[in-house]
Order: C-alpha cells, then structure tokens, then sequence
C-alpha cells in the first residue's frame, strides 16, 4: 500500500507542476524555469542512484558500456530535452488541464515505438486500451475552446509532440538496458545530458544564458521541486508497487490539476462533465493497457 500513497503523491505533484508552469509564464522573461527544473531534476536522482545505483563507475568505464551510454543519451534528448520543453509550451499554450491529458498518450504513442524500436508486438488489450485512452483524449478535443485557433492548435502539437518524445526516450532507455541494467542511471545520465544540452546551446545563441537563470520566481521554483519531487516517488512507488499500478495511478494528474485550479488558482477554464468524461476513459484505458 506504500507503493501506491507515493504513487498518488508523485501524481498530485505532477498535478501542481502543470498548474504552477502556467502561473509561471506570466512573470517569465526567459525559459520559464525549463533548466531550473532539469537541475532540480538531476539533484534528485543523483542522490537516487548513490543509494541505490546498480552499477559502478569501473563498469561504466569500459567500452562494453558504450553503446548503452550511447542509448541513455538519446533518451535523455528526447525525455530531458525535447518532451520536457514541448511539455513546458503546451502546458503555457493549452493549460494544465489539458496538456495533462495529452501526456496519457505516451503509452499509445510507446505501442509503435516499441514496435519499430524494439520489435515488441503488442498484444491485444493493450491496444484496446491505447484505443480508449486515445478516445478519452479525443474527447475533451470537443470542448469549445475560449483560446485563438493558432494558440489552441500550436499548443496541442507541443502536447502531442510531448508525448512522442517521452514515449521514444522510454524506447531508447529500455534499449539502453539491455547493456547497462541500472534505470535509475539511466534516468541520471538522461538529467545530465540536459544539464549538458541547454548551455551548449545557449552558447551559440548570443545573450542566450541570460534565458537559462533569469526565471527564479516562487512559480519557477515550485515547477522544479514538483517535477524533481514527483519523479522521485514515482521511481520509489515503482521499487513498492505494480508497475501497472503505478501507472495507473499516475493519470490522476490532471484530476489534480483541475482541482487545484477550482480551488486556488482561478483562471483557466474547463468543463467538469467533459473532463471527467475524458479522464475517465483515460483512466480505464490505462487500467486496460497495462492489465497482466
């Protein structure tokens, strides 16, 4: 039952981190906290993987290791990098709410990934499942929406996009696996690689580094904890609990978010009936997709 109060938790978390990169924008003149988060991020895990780190540094030094490194740092483009940062412009465009109901498609868009990547077949509950995420999701698309087309359009892309990056880095990660058995280094080296990635870029984009540190709000700070926190008890809710559980449990993220905004921080607007509706599906989807 531990396993599954800190998968809860990690959930609520998530939850905040949506509603508090959206607060966030409003006194942004940089990133939004983009990197403050992959530092947070990377702290974390650090302090995960002294502790329960299942490879050394000798191991990881031979050349045997190189192409799982290799592995892990794609992962960590896509997961670090490109989803987290689409993650950030969607949840600014479309809103919390949403943007969380996007990432219920990580799982669906993992099904082909898998396929190609891996040449895991999937069987077929799983895609039963995939198909009523996919219908929950479709769903709250019927909501009349108060934003700009451009705005609304451009900010489901980033939420799609999202997805398909973390569902390719999830991909890329179990590849990595097979040479170096340690997730949790896995998820290290992928938070390193954004700790590496965002200043080399800004490097080569003038005045650019001004971007990475001037976003230091209560918001910003709040972002990072949450996502850095979240992740935390999600991987410690994993060593507890069913990983289908977990999962499960993790849609309840934009359950949260909706609840937050109801009742803290009024602004955005969404439909309680449809949301529920949508979440719903999403939440069965999952329970279906990841059933034994």
């Amino acid at each position: 039952m531990t396993g599954e109060i800190l998968a809860l938790c990690s959930a609520m978390l998530y939850g905040i981190a949506g509603v508090t990169i959206s607060k966030g924008k409003k006194d942004a003149t940089g990133d939004n906290g983009v990197f403050l988060s992959v530092v947070a991020t990377c702290v974390l895990t650090v302090g995960l993987w002294l502790i329960w780190g299942g490879v050394s540094l000798s191991q990881l030094a031979s050349w045997d290791s190189a192409p799982g490194l290799a592995l892990f740092a794609l992962a960590g483009i896509f997961s670090t990098v490109l989803g987290r940062t689409t993650m950030y412009r969607a949840t600014e465009r479309i809103g919390a709410v949403k943007a969380a109901l996007f990432r219920r498609l990580i799982p669906v868009f993992a099904l082909p990934c898998g396929l190609m990547l891996l040449g895991e077949w999937p069987e077929a509950h799983v895609l039963v499942g995939g198909a009523i995420i996919m219908a929950g999701v479709l769903c709250y698309q019927l909501l009349p929406c108060h934003l700009s087309i451009t705005q609304n359009l451009t900010g489901d892309l980033f939420g799609i996009a999202s997805a398909l990056c973390y569902a390719l880095a999830y991909s890329f990660r179990r590849m990595g696996l097979d040479g170096i058995p340690d997730p949790l280094f896995g998820t290290l080296f992928g938070a390193v690689m954004g700790l590496v990635w965002f200043p080399l870029v800004a490097a080569f984009r003038g005045g650019a580094f001004r971007h990475l540190f001037c976003d230091r709000c209560v918001w910003h700070w709040a972002t990072a904890l949450s996502l850095g926190i979240g992740q935390t008890l999600q991987f410690l809710a994993l060593s507890m609990a069913p990983v289908s559980s977990v999962a499960i449990l993790g849609t309840l993220d934009l359950f949260f978010s909706a609840a937050f905004i109801a009742l803290f921080f009024k602004g955005e607007r969404f439909d309680g009936r449809l949301l529920a509706l949508a979440g719903g599906l999403a939440f069965l989807g999952s329970a279906i997709l990841f059933s034994q």
